[in-house]
C-alpha cells in the first residue's frame, strides 16, 4: 500500500490544500484508468468551456526502440498492468489532488491511446535517491507481474550531488533487474526547472541517464528536454506547468507531461519513434480551469 507523505527534500512548499488531499488519500494505492471520482457539475462545465492546448514539445523518445512485449499485449487488447516508480514526482508532489498526479494521467491517456483497460500503480516516494527506490523495485518485481516497469529517476540525486559513478551503477543494476524478470522497462529522466544551482551537474545526471538507455537498449522517455524545449520556446507555458514552488509540477504540468509520454508509448509500441530532436504539435484537449493558471 502506498502511504502518502508530504516530508523529504523534493517536499518543498507546495500549499496546504495538496496536503490535505494527500492526507485524504492516504489508502490510495491504485490509479486505474477511470477518474478517481466523478466529476462535479461545476468541474464538468469548466472542463467544457475551457479548450486549451498542451504547448507543442520536444518528442520525449531519446534513441530507435520497440517494447516487444508490451506491444504483444496492446495487440491482443489485454488488460495492461504498469509500475510507475520514483520520488516526488511520481508520488504527485505539486498536484493540487492525487488524482492529478502523472501516473493517473497516464493511465487515462493509455487507456483512450489503446483502447483496453490501464491499471498504473503509484509507487512514487518522495524524497527518494536511486539507490533507496532500487531497494523496493527489487520488492515490487520479485512479488508481481508488470507489463511495464516506468523508473522516474535522478532528480534528487542530481540536487543532492550524488556520486555520479555510484548513480551510474544503482541505474546499471535496476535496469538488469527488471530485464531478468522479463519485463519491459522505461526510463523517465529529471524535470526541468529554472532555479537549479548547478545546471551543469544536473545535467550530467541527465546524461548518465541517456547513456544506460543506450547501453542496454531501453527507452528513456526525457522529460528534462521536453520542459526545457517549453521554457525556450515560451516561458509562460514552462511557468504554467510548475506548481508554486518552482520546481515539482503542476496539474496542468503532470496532464500535459502524462500526454506526451503517451504519444511516446504509441511511438513505442508501433516501432518507429519520432527522436528527441523533432517537434511534436500542440495538442487541444479538455483541461480542467485550475490547471491554467500561470
Amino acid at each position: 500500500m502506498m502511504k502518502f507523505s508530504t516530508t523529504g527534500l523534493s517536499d518543498q512548499p507546495h500549499g496546504r490544500v495538496f496536503k490535505r488531499a494527500l492526507l485524504a488519500a492516504c489508502l490510495v494505492a491504485t490509479v486505474f484508468a477511470s477518474p478517481a471520482r466523478a466529476a462535479s457539475p461545476e468541474e464538468a462545465s469548466a472542463a467544457e468551456a475551457q479548450m486549451e492546448t498542451c504547448p507543442a514539445g520536444r518528442s520525449m523518445l531519446k534513441q530507435q526502440a520497440k517494447l516487444k512485449d508490451f506491444a504483444k499485449r496492446v495487440a491482443e487488447r489485454a488488460h495492461l498492468k504498469i509500475l510507475a516508480i520514483g520520488s516526488s514526482s511520481t508520488h504527485g508532489i505539486g498536484a493540487t489532488s492525487p488524482q492529478y498526479a502523472y501516473p493517473v494521467r497516464f493511465a487515462e491517456e493509455l487507456n483512450q491511446r489503446f483502447r483496453t483497460k490501464v491499471e498504473v500503480i503509484n509507487a512514487g516516494v518522495n524524497g527518494e535517491t536511486a539507490d533507496a527506490t532500487l531497494a523496493r523495485l527489487e520488492e515490487r518485481v520479485a512479488a508481481e507481474r508488470f507489463d511495464l516497469v516506468i523508473w522516474q529517476v535522478g532528480t534528487n540525486d542530481a540536487m543532492r550531488g550524488r556520486d555520479e559513478e555510484s548513480f551510474r551503477i544503482f541505474l546499471k543494476r535496476g535496469i538488469s533487474l527488471v530485464k531478468s524478470r522479463k519485463m519491459d522497462l522505461v526510463l523517465l529522466d529529471q524535470q526541468f526547472f529554472p532555479t537549479m544551482k548547478d545546471p551543469v551537474l544536473y545535467e550530467r545526471f541527465v546524461k548518465l541517464i541517456e547513456i544506460a538507455g543506450d547501453e542496454e537498449n531501453i527507452p528513456v522517455l526525457s522529460r528534462y528536454k521536453l520542459m526545457k524545449f517549453w521554457g525556450e520556446r515560451t516561458p509562460q507555458d514552462l511557468r504554467s506547468m510548475l506548481a508554486t514552488d518552482g520546481f515539482h509540477m503542476s496539474d496542468r504540468g503532470y496532464f500535459c507531461l502524462a500526454n506526451a509520454m503517451g504519444r511516446a508509448m504509441g511511438d513505442l509500441v508501433r516501432g518507429a519513434p519520432q527522436l528527441a530532436n523533432e517537434i511534436t504539435p500542440a495538442i487541444t484537449a479538455s483541461v480542467p480551469r485550475n490547471m491554467l493558471r500561470p
